[in-house]
């Protein structure tokens, strides 16, 4: 065997025995990016089934730090609704009137009979669990569905955002409450 041979055969082995790296370390950069996004927001639709029925509307979420705007309008009945959390402190605005609303409220509870997790969605949105316990599972370095605070959350798709995996469509479930929200149109560092 001649020598060139012989390095051309070592240099296969050894490039043989390197291996990808382990997908915890792909989960870890992934996330690493997505806590990174500080202003962002995206459109599309969202639906909840419950007990007593069902509803869909446009949803409408714009995300700058902590300071968060949800606005749902369409079938619902209602006319356009948006939850704003500004400085720390909550509104409900619809139409010219906007409603200040106290600690441990529950906006959506009262304006359409179902509920989801305000403090968490900006986390669950991003494909991120929220701070504090969770269960979850990975799959291709992203989220496939985590359970935290008695609700479990399944990433059904994701989507390329400028360089990033994000969501695209999210089911959820808690009790008697169920849904989807189809996540679109996604702007980053606004």
């Amino acid at each position: 065997m001649s020598r060139a041979t012989a390095c051309l055969l070592l240099l296969a082995l050894l490039g043989g025995c390197a291996s990808a790296p382990p997908p915890d370390s792909d989960w870890a950069l992934h996330r690493a990016q997505l806590s990174e996004l500080e202003s962002w927001s995206f459109s599309g639709r969202v639906a909840v089934r419950t007990a007593d029925g069902g509803d869909t509307a446009s949803l409408r979420w714009r995300q700058q730090r902590d300071d968060i705007s949800m606005t749902l309008s369409g079938p619902m009945g209602l006319k356009q609704t948006t939850l704003l959390r500004e400085a720390g402190r909550i509104s409900l605005r619809q139409g010219d009137e906007t409603l200040p609303l106290l600690p441990g409220d529950d906006p959506l509870r009262r304006e359409f009979g179902w509920s989801l997790p305000l403090d968490y969605l900006p986390w669950w949105l991003r494909g991120l669990p929220a701070p504090g316990p969770s269960r979850e599972a990975l799959a291709s370095g992203r989220l496939a569905w985590l359970e935290q605070a008695g609700w479990r959350v399944d990433y059904a798709d994701y989507q390329a955002v400028d360089g990033l995996q994000l969501p695209r469509v999210i089911l959820f479930e808690r009790d008697e409450v169920s849904g989807k929200i189809l996540l679109k149109d996604w702007a980053l560092a606004l």
